[in-house]
C-alpha cells in the first residue's frame, strides 16, 4: 500500500497539453467537489490537497500551431497563453513553480535553480519530448517568446530561399506553411527517405502529401541526406545554453547563408535553413530504477506505462506518465491524446486518494477501434490543404479539407484548458 502524507502532495512535472489535462482533472475531482460548484467562481479551498505544477515556462504553448506561427505573426501571438489567464490555476491548493527540472526520483523532483526538492505522494510526468528551437520554443516567458518570434519573422521575410532539413510531419507542415504565406520564396524540403512522413503510415498518404507540396510549389529533394554544410549559426535562444544538455530546445536550429551538400553530391544554397530532424527524449532526467533489468522504466519509445497511465513497474504505482513522453501507442504523439491521457491520470490519482488504500477500478484511455498496423494522422499543409489518414485509409482531399480546423485547434484547446474561466465537468 502506498503511504501518503497530509496534506496529500501531488506534483506535475511539465505543463502544456498533458500536464494541464492532469491538473484540470485533479481540480475537478479533488477541489471542485462541492455540490453547488457550477464553474461560475473559484472552487473552495481544500487544505488536504497540495498540487505543484513545475514548468520552466510561464504559460501554455500551442505547439500544434508553431509552423503556422512562423509564417503568420498575428497567429503566432496567440500561441502562448500565460498561466495567469487561467483563473482556476490561482486556487490556493495549486502552486506553479517556474524552474527547469533537473531529475525525477521516486520521491521528489529536483530543480536546477533551487536547492529545495518538490516532494510528492503522487506524480504526473508530462515533460513531452524536445525539439530544437524555434519549433521547440526556447523562451521561458511570453515576452521572451514574442521577442524571439519577431527575430524569426525578420529573417524569414528577408530570405529568398529557405531549406528545411527533415521531412517528418513538422518539416513537411513548415514547408507548406512557408510556401503558402510566402509564395514567391523558394522553399526546399530535404529528406533522407524516398517519401516523407516516417512511421506507420500508408504510402498513399505520403504520396498525397507530396502531391500537395508540389501543388504549392515546394521543391522536394527526397532520398538525400545532408552530409556537409557551411552556414552562419543563428542564436535566438534567450536563456543560458548551459542547460542545453537537458533542454535541447535551448539550442536554435536556424542557420543563415548556408550551403548544404547532400549524399547524392547535390549542393543547395539557401538564405535560411530550418533543421527539423525529429525529437529527443527526456530519459537522462528520469532517475527511476526498474524492478527488473529486462524492463527499464524508460524504453526506446518512452516511459513504459500501463493502461491507467501508471508507470508499468510495481515499484511506482504512484507515478504516472502522460503524453508523448510515454511509450503507449494508444496515447499517440498528438495534443488531443496528451490532454486525454492527462485527464485519465488525474482522475485515477483522485480515485486512489478517495479509495484510501482500498482496491479501486481505475480508468483508461480506451482502445482504438481498428488496432491495425497503421496510425491515424492529420497533416495541415498550409491554410487550404489537409491530408488525413484514418484507420480505414486516406480521406479524399475534399472531405479532408472539411475536417480541418482553420486555427489548427487553437480555440478548441483553449476552451478545453478553461482559459479565462473555471472548468466544469464535460467542458
Amino acid at each position: 500500500m502506498h503511504l501518503v502524507s497530509s496534506p496529500i502532495r501531488i506534483a506535475i512535472a511539465g505543463g502544456n497539453y498533458g500536464g494541464l489535462g492532469a491538473l484540470k482533472s485533479l481540480y475537478l475531482n479533488l477541489l471542485a467537489t462541492n455540490p453547488d460548484y457550477d464553474g461560475s467562481k473559484q472552487a473552495p479551498p481544500n487544505p488536504n490537497v497540495k498540487i505543484t505544477l513545475i514548468d520552466r515556462r510561464d504559460g501554455f504553448v500551442h505547439y500544434l500551431g508553431m509552423t503556422r506561427g512562423l509564417s503568420q505573426p498575428d497567429y503566432a501571438h496567440k500561441l502562448w497563453v500565460p498561466y495567469t489567464d487561467m483563473p482556476w490555476l490561482q486556487h490556493p491548493s495549486i502552486t506553479i513553480k517556474k524552474d527547469i527540472i533537473l531529475c525525477i526520483t521516486p520521491t521528489h523532483v529536483e530543480l536546477v535553480n533551487s536547492s529545495e526538492h518538490v516532494e510528492f505522494d503522487y506524480l504526473v510526468v508530462a515533460m513531452g519530448q524536445s525539439r530544437n528551437a524555434p519549433i521547440g520554443v526556447s523562451a521561458s516567458t511570453r515576452s521572451e517568446y514574442l521577442q524571439a518570434m519577431e527575430k524569426y519573422f525578420g529573417v524569414i521575410s528577408d530570405a529568398q530561399s529557405i531549406a528545411i532539413v527533415g521531412g517528418g510531419a513538422v518539416g513537411t507542415e513548415l514547408a507548406a506553411d512557408l510556401k503558402t504565406d510566402y509564395p514567391d520564396k523558394e522553399i526546399i524540403l530535404i529528406h533522407s527517405r524516398e517519401l516523407p512522413i516516417p512511421g506507420p503510415f500508408m504510402d498513399e498518404f505520403r504520396h498525397e502529401a507530396v502531391r500537395v507540396l508540389h501543388k504549392l510549389g515546394v521543391t522536394t529533394m527526397f532520398g538525400q541526406r545532408v552530409i556537409d554544410e557551411s552556414a552562419v549559426q543563428e542564436d535566438f535562444s534567450l536563456e543560458h545554453v548551459k542547460h542545453a544538455n537537458i533542454l535541447p530546445e535551448l539550442i536554435d536550429s536556424v542557420k543563415r547563408n548556408a550551403t548544404l551538400v547532400t549524399s547524392t553530391g547535390a549542393k543547395v544554397h539557401a538564405d535560411l535553413v530550418f533543421n527539423c530532424l525529429g525529437t529527443k527524449n527526456k530519459s537522462p532526467l528520469i532517475h527511476l530504477p526498474s524492478s527488473s533489468s529486462d524492463a527499464p522504466v524508460f524504453s526506446s519509445t518512452g516511459i513504459r506505462i500501463n493502461d491507467h497511465m501508471q508507470i508499468d513497474d510495481p515499484k511506482y504505482p504512484h507515478i504516472f506518465a502522460v503524453g508523448d513522453i510515454s511509450n503507449q501507442a494508444a496515447v499517440a504523439k498528438y495534443a488531443g491524446a496528451a490532454i486525454k491521457s492527462g485527464n485519465v491520470a488525474g482522475s485515477n490519482i483522485a480515485k486512489l486518494i478517495h479509495a484510501n488504500g482500498e482496491r479501486v477500478e481505475l480508468g483508461n484511455m480506451g482502445k482504438r477501434r481498428g488496432g491495425g498496423v497503421y496510425s491515424t494522422m492529420k497533416l495541415v499543409l498550409g491554410e487550404h490543404n489537409t491530408v488525413i489518414q484514418s484507420e480505414d485509409g486516406v480521406i479524399p482531399p475534399e472531405m479532408a479539407a472539411s475536417m480541418s480546423s482553420p486555427d489548427i485547434k487553437l480555440s478548441k484547446v483553449l476552451e478545453n484548458m478553461a482559459v479565462g474561466k473555471f472548468p466544469t465537468l464535460g467542458r
